[in-house]
């Protein structure tokens, strides 16, 4: 097993990070999903790692029952659905299937590791399993099938220093899915015993015990004993043979130290100005943020650029230790900016209002249009009896020829009709990243439209992930908005995939 890719594993965890970690190796790609350190889906390019495939090796279907549910795909049903419809198997064991599936993956990643890892930060992911799962439960059976790990266990079982649990309450506390052997082994992990001594009491075989204690440690849950133990009530620990759970002791408050009521007040009012302006900037076009009124002169943009920029400059708040606070008026000092820099541009001025002239047809067709396409729900759709009528297919050639006159009309900084033709491309064909990545791109022009701009470069990098220009663009959009962190994090992962792709400064 990957010490490297547990490594990484563990530190998502302790992070309690939320995106995609990419893995591609010379025979597969992997990703991975997590939501707040824990695991939530996965996905592999190998044959081996469908879905029917899995059923099949562990037993669930039948070779003949999957070739039967596999007529049925193009009905437009999942395969699980297909199967439950079949009578081959039942609902309530969908996500039994769907989490090996998630198991066998992610221990494919452990096993076989790639030539490169990238982890993508995202606020919402999709989620394939009900619960999630532990990230030490998959590198603990990780542990169980590695085939490569005879010069580790020796190397365990020489160790003369005793175990215990990790010093870390956030290590020690993960769930784990323990045989009552593996229980046992694990209750005499005390700081006391050495893996040696522990081999001798155990109920499993000197290498099943090994493979046991690997996975512990390789988890993180167990570390080797450097000092000798101090002497303490033991910490209060629960095993059944569904799971493991230490519940870590909560360390005392902090001292906290009040400032002077007055200038408690001051930043409280400082805070509440510009959350105000924050959420204000989110909805106003670029004049109502300078307080211009469309058609006014240079000097009247440039006189009120100044007079806001002096009230709102990062430089005046910097006393102000609250990284919401600062990120917020990095956003409304970033918008003042990027008004005044419009509106004094002749080319800039004059595409922005020909975009905003158009915001009340944009709602309207927001509210029609929506990307990536539904998709038909398994209640309105049946193998069994379908009536509907199926809808027209579109030529893809078309849907190739809206994207050309897409890139045309953002080379001409036409950037509705560039909208217009992404949307009638996306509508043909859905799946292809560069269509994503150009609407964005188009959207991001207006600062109503980013949330949907932000959406759609989402879009794209989900799409292809391995593609430098996409997370680049997402990180300028945030660095435009004054989002810092969030572009910064973004810069991070296309340095990772690609160190000589230029930033922007």
């Amino acid at each position: 097993m990957n010490s490297q890719v547990a490594e990484a594993l563990r530190k998502l965890y302790l992070g309690k990070r939320t995106g995609v970690l990419l893995g591609e190796g010379e025979e597969a790609k992997r990703s991975v999903t997590l939501r707040a350190g824990a695991l939530v889906g996965a996905r592999s390019s190998l044959m081996e790692d469908r879905l029917g495939e899995v059923m099949i090796r562990h037993g669930k279907i039948s070779r003949r029952q999957f070739e039967e549910a596999a007529k049925h795909i193009k009905s437009g049903l999942k395969l699980g659905q297909i199967l439950i419809e079949l009578g081959h198997i039942q609902a309530r064991d969908i996500d039994e299937v769907v989490r090996i599936q998630l198991v066998d993956i992610l221990c494919g990643l452990l096993l076989t590791p790639p030539a490169r890892m990238v982890f993508t930060d995202m606020e919402s992911v999709d989620e394939t399993v009900a619960q999630p799962v532990s990230v030490a439960d998959v590198i603990l059976e990780a542990t169980r099938r590695s085939a490569q790990v005879d010069a580790r266990l020796k190397a365990l079982l020489a160790l003369e220093k005793p175990l215990q649990l990790a010093q870390d309450p956030v290590l020690r506390s993960q769930v784990v899915n323990l045989t009552p052997e593996e229980g046992f082994i694990v209750s005499r992990i005390d700081g006391h015993e050495t893996p040696k001594s522990i081999v001798n009491v155990s109920p499993l075989s000197e290498t099943e015990t090994a493979r046991t204690l690997l996975g512990l440690v390789e988890a993180g849950i167990v570390e080797a004993q450097d000092q000798p133990p101090v002497e303490s009530p033991a910490p209060s620990i629960s095993y059944t043979e569904s799971g493991r759970k230490v519940e870590p002791t909560p360390p005392p408050p902090a001292a906290t130290t009040e400032p002077p009521n007055q200038v408690l007040d001051a930043q409280e009012s400082a805070k509440k100005v510009i959350e105000h302006l924050y959420e204000r900037y989110q909805s106003q076009d670029h004049w109502t943020v300078l307080d211009v009124k469309r058609g006014s002169s240079r000097e009247e943009i440039d006189s009120a650029f100044r007079e806001k920029s002096r009230l709102y400059h990062p430089d005046k708040y910097h006393h102000i230790q609250d990284r919401g606070f600062q990120e917020k008026l990095s956003h409304v000092f970033c918008r003042l900016n990027e008004a005044h820099q419009t509106l004094t541009g002749l080319a800039e001025a004059r595409g922005y209002e020909e975009l905003t002239k158009k915001e009340r047809q944009y709602e309207k067709q927001n509210k029609e249009w929506s990307a990536p396409p539904k998709e038909v729900s398994p209640e309105k759709k049946s193998i069994k009896e379908d009536k509907s009528t199926p809808a027209p297919v579109r030529d893809a050639k078309e849907g190739k020829a809206f994207f050309a006159q897409a890139k045309n009309a953002f080379l001409k900084r036409d950037y509705w009709m560039t909208i217009q033709f992404c949307q009638q491309a996306i509508e043909i064909i859905g799946d292809q990243p560069e269509y994503y990545h150009l609407l964005g791109m188009a959207q991001k022009e207006n600062p109503k439209w980013r949330q949907d701009a932000e959406r759609n470069l989402k879009i794209a990098i989900k799409l292809d992930p391995w593609r430098p220009e996409y997370l680049v663009a997402l990180g300028k959009l945030y660095q435009d908005a004054g989002m810092s962190l969030r572009a910064e994090k973004m810069f991070e992962q296309m340095r990772a995939l690609d160190p000589s792709f230029p930033i922007p400064d």
